[in-house]
């Protein structure tokens, strides 16, 4: 008897310890949170961006009165173009191929020095190997701001301020690029096929050149894309280093700010340039990084799952 109920004890299945109650942060009602804050996150990016995009519609006198989201005329954009080209004898144009001048001098070397030294880092063992890499690391870790007056002293030295070489070469130092170089020889690339290029013969610069260069797409790709973005939006040191007409576009908005007299009333700046010129200025700035965005973003994201799939395996 005694063992019967023991046998009856433990095949009886413990209390329940539900009452029955349902909880109200069900499954549905988290997805239907989650997408609530999706879109309240989305509306909250778009907004200025389409207020930008139809304010450029507008002169003056309809920014002030009309509903902020109204549309204007295509007109008003041309007339802003033809204003925004008379500002201070078309600096504009000059601002704008100065920092097409900058981006690219500034992306072009930061490949040609990111991957040499990525390669080097990930495949090869040498005395100092540990201690660039922690520099490296910590050099992502330091504001830009904070080194732009060393570098500012160095370019003195050098006599380069004044010259666009004073911001190029700067931009050239990617210690996020030397990184995710590393990061991309040491784990995607299999070790062995530099070691069977060894074998065959090929000096280290060969196998740089002959194997690794044709390998090292998908990092080229992700270094240009982040040196891209870097530097189109650079402020601080083009700022200090260059001064009147080599001014790139985002150091110029700063400037066309200050002469526009809703912003500045005390301005005395006598052409005809307010709101909707320094929107339009603004929009082009913005443009390219759109551009690149949209176009560059399947690319992107298939070097970046190479990497992963390296990083993973």
């Amino acid at each position: 008897m005694t063992y019967a109920m023991k046998t009856e004890s433990i095949r009886t299945p413990p209390p329940s310890l539900n009452t029955g109650k349902k909880s109200p942060f069900g499954p549905s009602t988290a997805r239907a949170v989650a997408w609530f804050v999706l879109l309240a996150w989305a509306a909250f990016s778009l907004i200025p961006i389409i207020w930008l995009l139809l304010a450029v519609t507008k002169s003056n006198a309809q920014l002030q009165n009309d509903f902020p989201f109204s549309f204007g005329s295509f007109g008003n954009i041309s007339t802003a173009w033809t204003n925004l080209q008379g500002y201070d004898g078309g600096v504009v144009v000059d601002w704008i191929g100065n920092s097409v001048l900058l981006t690219a001098g500034g992306i072009l070397l930061a490949v040609v020095t990111t991957v040499p030294a990525g390669y080097a880092l990930g495949t090869r063992e040498f005395p100092g190997r540990k201690a660039i890499l922690m520099v490296s690391l910590l050099l992502m870790l330091v504001p830009a701001s904070a080194l732009v007056l060393p570098l500012f002293l160095e370019m003195t030295t050098l006599g380069l301020v004044g010259h666009p070489l004073s911001v190029i070469l700067p931009l050239g130092v990617f210690p996020f690029g030397i990184y995710m170089s590393f990061i991309y020889f040491s784990t995607t690339v299999d070790k062995d096929i530099y070691s069977a290029a060894r074998l065959d013969g090929c000096s280290e610069f060969q196998v740089f050149l002959r194997v690794a260069v044709p390998l090292a797409k998908p990092i080229v790709v992700l270094i240009a894309f982040f040196a891209f973005m870097r530097n189109w939006t650079e402020y601080f040191l083009p700022f200090v280093m260059l001064g009147g007409p080599q001014q790139p576009l985002p150091v110029g908005l700063a400037t066309l700010a200050s002469n526009v007299p809703q912003l500045n009333p005390l301005s005395a700046q006598a052409a005809d340039v307010g709101l909707p010129e320094l929107i339009l200025a603004t929009i082009i700035s913005m443009a390219p990084v759109m551009i690149v965005l949209i176009v560059a973003q399947r690319t992107v994201l298939r070097s970046a799952d190479l990497m992963g799939g390296g990083l993973r395996g």
